[in-house]
């Protein structure tokens, strides 16, 4: 089980720091204004997904880190699916990745309490 908690871990981090990166550099701005947020919001889940992104992958090799990047991540996910499904278009379509995101990081994060 525990090699399968790691392929997860290091997916999870990976796409987490791609994602993070493309919400820092501002590509995702419409989105966040779309569903009327300000601005800072970007910066707050960039920073947010890219910072978990590295501690999955440090979690690795230290489990507090992985169980504190799969809380920050997990929640992060489920606040994005909560807005996409109460303030998006098409809300159910788009919520699924955020939805599928929480749940993997609900797993490790049950792996490691």
């Amino acid at each position: 089980m525990s090699i399968i908690i790691i392929i997860l871990q290091i997916i999870l981090g990976i796409f987490f720091i791609m994602t993070g990166s493309k919400i820092l550099s501002g590509a995702m701005k419409q989105d966040f204004a779309r569903l009327g947020y300000p601005p800072i919001f970007n910066q707050i889940t960039g920073i947010f997904e890219f910072v978990g992104g590295l501690g999955m992958l440090i979690g690795v090799l230290y489990n507090v880190i992985a169980l504190l990047s799969s809380i920050l991540l997990g929640a992060t996910m489920f606040v994005g699916a909560i807005s996409l499904i109460f303030l998006g278009k098409d809300p159910i379509k788009k919520a699924i990745p955020a939805i599928v995101l929480f749940l993997l990081n609900f797993i490790v994060f049950i792996y490691y309490i």
